[in-house]
């Protein structure tokens, strides 16, 4: 294994993956399996390891067969994306007993498939981290439209419907995250190897993942303050409706009441 490089690419290709169901429809080449991974050998130092909230990570595959796998993965996914996202990660495994995590390089010095599982899992993680934080700012720039008009017009455009689906979409994001992605706490695999555990805690620092992962929060928590916002505004629009309503009612039944009363 001395002085190989494995080339890893990862694609986030769909909100979720039915990994039961693929995995019943190709068994073959399966090296690991569960209820939220597959880890496939397709074929010599060629590996593919699906997680099932909707990313791909391949191992020294060209880009050909990288598409035609997730054109296949895709048919078991539900709302795939058009646009990817993706990122890249080169490694060289060496016979030296340590690991090497630098800005330009990444020497690990054990290959099994843990450890390459590992790598793949935090290459995963980066590419959803990427995601949600997108998809975050998407939301933020679309409160802040609303936000502006606020301030400037003193009204509010956004439905209460739309309010919800927003709330909806952050509350998805931040599920996903907090049952999938090991941003604070190592994996289970790593709790009883310490170089899985070193192996894990490096990868997160050299992807940034805890910082970036902050920083998502901080983005989702103030779309949810947002939120809070209109819908308080939303709800105390319909009760004013609602309190207008039965005032007039209150009106047109004491107006019928002297009306019969002098006919």
């Amino acid at each position: 294994m001395a002085g190989r490089s494995y080339t890893y690419s990862a694609y986030l290709v769909a909100d979720k993956i039915d990994l039961a169901s693929y995995r019943k429809e190709y068994p073959n080449k399966i090296i690991s399996a569960s209820s939220s991974e597959l880890y496939y050998l397709l074929a010599e130092d060629q590996f593919m390891f699906i997680l099932n909230y909707g990313v791909v990570v391949f191992s020294n595959m060209k880009q050909g067969d990288m598409q035609w796998e997730i054109n296949r993965i895709i048919t078991y996914s539900s709302h795939a994306k058009h646009s990817p996202v993706e990122d890249d990660l080169k490694v060289e495994y060496t016979d030296e007993k340590q690991i090497l995590i630098g800005f330009n390089e990444i020497k690990i010095g054990q290959f099994d498939h843990n450890v390459n599982k590992m790598v793949m899992m935090n290459l995963a993680q980066t590419v959803a981290i990427d995601h949600y934080s997108i998809l975050g700012e998407q939301i933020l720039s679309s409160i802040n439209t609303h936000t502006d008009l606020m301030r400037r017009k003193g009204r509010v455009l956004l439905s209460k419907r739309k309010a919800l689906q927003f709330i909806g979409t952050t509350l998805s994001a931040k599920n996903t995250i907090a049952q999938h992605l090991y941003i604070m706490d190592s994996p289970d695999v790593a709790w009883e190897n310490e170089f899985l555990d070193q192996l894990h805690k490096q990868l997160v620092k050299h992807f940034e993942l805890a910082s970036r992962y902050k920083a998502l929060e901080t983005t989702l928590q103030i779309v949810g303050d947002n939120l809070d916002v209109y819908l308080s505004y939303n709800n105390h629009r319909e009760s004013s409706r609602l309190e207008w309503i039965i005032i007039i009612l209150i009106v047109i039944e004491v107006i019928d009441t002297l009306l019969s009363k002098v006919i």
